[in-house]
């Protein structure tokens, strides 16, 4: 009898641990100020500033089973990277509004917003908007695009076509370094009017 209700018991919660739905957040304390490296796969992707000290991710896709996304802290160095479905894969993630970011991602669509630091982004094919928040904090930016457009109202600068690249500097502590292949690229500021 006890074999049997032991068995039973077990049964039961192997399968309530089964039909658990997967994951759709990961969060982990992180200080401003520090360097964050992300390795995105293909996917929607916005990451904003947040005035908490955290790294926050939220995803949604079609199949979440298919996910596996990571998050790794060591002192002032985070290491993020995401693998999801090929396609309806989309990512929210928060970092500390004054952070450092190197962001590498496959193809999609990229919006950086409220980040205060160096950023140093790269995507193969998509869509890349970016929002400066003050021009004036930049030392250097360099943007380049293989096929495409850059729209560059924080810097005063538009090119289309192939093989474009501008390279601008300022007065600031920041560094920006922005490289699509093939799409759009957007950086813009709300210091300066469009």
């Amino acid at each position: 009898m006890r074999i049997g209700l032991a068995g039973s018991l077990l049964t039961l919660l192997a399968v309530g641990v089964a039909a658990q739905a997967p994951p759709t957040s990961l969060e982990r304390p992180f200080d401003a100020g520090g360097r964050i490296t992300m390795d995105l796969s293909a996917g929607e992707y916005e990451i904003t500033g947040s005035p908490d000290n955290r790294i926050r991710l939220d995803w949604d896709a079609d199949d979440r089973d298919d996910v596996d996304n990571r998050l790794t802290i060591k002192g002032a160095e985070a290491r993020l990277s995401t693998d999801g479905p090929s396609n309806h894969f989309r990512v929210r993630i928060q970092v500390p509004a004054r952070s450092n970011l190197h962001v590498r991602l496959t193809a999609g669509e990229l919006a950086i917003k409220g980040i205060e630091g160096d950023k140093d982004v790269e995507l193969h094919a998509g869509e890349l908007d970016i929002d400066v928040v003050r021009a004036e904090d930049y030392n250097h930016v360099d943007a380049k695009i293989w096929a495409g457009e850059i729209h560059a109202s924080a810097f005063r600068v538009t090119k289309e076509g192939l093989f474009r690249s501008f390279d601008w500097s300022g007065n600031g502590k920041y560094r920006l370094h922005a490289h699509l292949k093939a799409g759009e690229m957007r950086l813009h500021s709300a210091s300066v009017t469009k």
